[in-house]
């Protein structure tokens, strides 16, 4: 189910009727599931909460402005201190305390639901107490239609407290109606019932519609955040943000060490496995690589077939570059020996590494990738190339680098497709382990 159409399995009626008396339905909110998880929901909570809060802080504001203003003319209109405060008078004066100590005491107050609540009980108590004290002079149920419908569209909450609140206060004012006006007819209830249920209606619609923006909202989210896992995933970190930018810039490092690792005899292998099987395999082997270049602080470039090349130094500058390669190199070779015992396959890999300038960026249009060039590159392929099974072969650079870490073999010179005869080592074992096995963790 698409985020944006969960708010459609809920019940937005206002009332239902069961045995012919009305049964007030709350907002409901979603049910947590893998499409609106559990997080969502008090996340959503929170939000209608704070958003009232912002709102009620408006009509706060707003309000207090008004009320001094009025309260002022009052002074005049009534002249109090002579024939006393009438009822409005004494209103204002109730409502400006209210609002003074909302703003300064209450509106601090945690946690913030229920200081919602006390903002919304106490504003629909006075503009109850209001239209009760213009009913006797004017006959004007304005303001507790005021209050309820702008409760209703502003502050929209979970369950039944605004529907209650309404039934509530419209009972108490229709019951002060006719104990003070006996004769005044159905005119003020009938006004002061349909105001009550276009309230909850107009609720109902509100925390709908609040609830699909959201919905939609958290999906695009939730779309942007696999965007950029996928993102991650395929590219570099540092590569990956620049994209995200819109820069494809292509960068010339001084020295980068480059490994190329391939399954021995693989063509043999994948005759003899069903593909699926061959798929798990390879799924194995590389997704452990993957964990290795992970500790190791070396970036995966790519898979090609049965090939797997990383690099390090590259795309960020790294300590050691040269020994993080070494560690990986030799942890990629334990690494496959354990999965040919463990599956029961002549599983081997070959590997080669070199160190050098090279050229490194991101190429394409429609699908992008992350690449290096240069004849670094290709003296470490053709390294790889001329390894053993479950060996690793190094140029005369690495060795140097590292000979008092790392135990070495000399091959002697081996023919290279265009370099001709090349030094060649062969890389064994650490000489002696490091003082921090995680000084190499990226």
């Amino acid at each position: 189910m698409a985020p944006a159409d969960i708010t459609q399995i809920y019940c937005f009626s206002n009332s239902t009727y069961q045995g012919g008396v009305m049964v007030i339905v709350s907002n409901q909110l979603p049910k947590p599931d893998t499409e609106f998880p559990v997080t969502w929901v008090d996340e959503f909570k929170r939000e209608l909460v704070m958003s009232a809060l912002r709102r009620a802080g408006i009509v706060t504001n707003t309000l207090l402005i008004i009320e001094v203003v009025l309260l002022m003319s009052d002074f005049y209109r009534t002249r109090w201190l002579e024939t006393g405060a009438d009822a409005i008078f004494i209103w204002r004066v109730t409502a400006l305390v209210f609002l003074i100590s909302y703003r300064l005491a209450i509106e601090r107050m945690e946690p913030e639901l229920m200081r919602l609540r006390y903002f919304l009980i106490f504003g629909m108590f006075l503009c109850c107490w209001a239209s009760a004290a213009l009913a006797g002079v004017t006959g004007d149920m304005s303001t507790f239609t005021i209050g309820a419908l702008g409760v209703a569209a502003a502050c929209p909450l979970p369950g039944r407290f605004n529907a209650v609140l309404f039934t509530v206060f419209g009972a108490a004012l229709i019951g002060w109606l006719y104990f003070h006006f006996p004769d005044a007819g159905p005119f003020w209830a009938s006004n002061i019932i349909a105001t009550c249920l276009i309230g909850a209606v107009i609720e109902r619609f509100t925390f709908a519609a609040a609830l699909r923006e959201f919905s939609h909202r958290k999906g695009i989210e939730r779309q942007s955040e696999r965007a950029d896992q996928l993102l991650y995933n395929v590219f570099p970190e540092s590569v990956a943000t620049a994209l995200k930018k819109g820069d494809r810039s292509i960068a010339l490092h001084g020295e980068v060490t480059i490994l190329f690792a391939d399954v021995v005899n693989f063509t043999q292998l994948s005759s003899r496995l069903m593909p699926s099987h061959l798929l798990d395999l390879l799924e194995e082997l590389f997704g452990k690589f993957d964990q290795l270049a992970q500790k190791h602080g070396v970036e995966k470039i790519k898979t090609i077939g049965d090939a797997y090349m990383a690099v390090s130094g590259v795309p960020m500058m790294v300590d050691h570059p040269v020994e993080r390669m070494a560690d990986f190199a030799l942890d990629v070779v334990g690494a496959c020996k354990d999965i040919a015992l463990n599956s029961g396959f002549d599983l081997a890999v070959r590997v080669g590494f070199h160190t050098g300038p090279a050229v490194a960026g991101v190429i394409g249009n429609s699908r992008l990738c992350y690449d290096l060039w240069g004849d670094s590159v290709n003296i470490a392929e053709r390294i790889k190339a001329q390894s053993e099974a479950n060996a690793i072969s190094v140029t005369e650079p690495i060795y140097f680098k590292l000979r008092k870490q790392f135990l070495f073999e000399d091959r002697g010179l081996v023919e290279l497709k265009g370099k001709g005869p090349t030094k060649i080592y062969l890389l064994k074992s650490r000489l002696a382990a490091p003082a921090n096995p995680a000084s190499h963790a990226a």
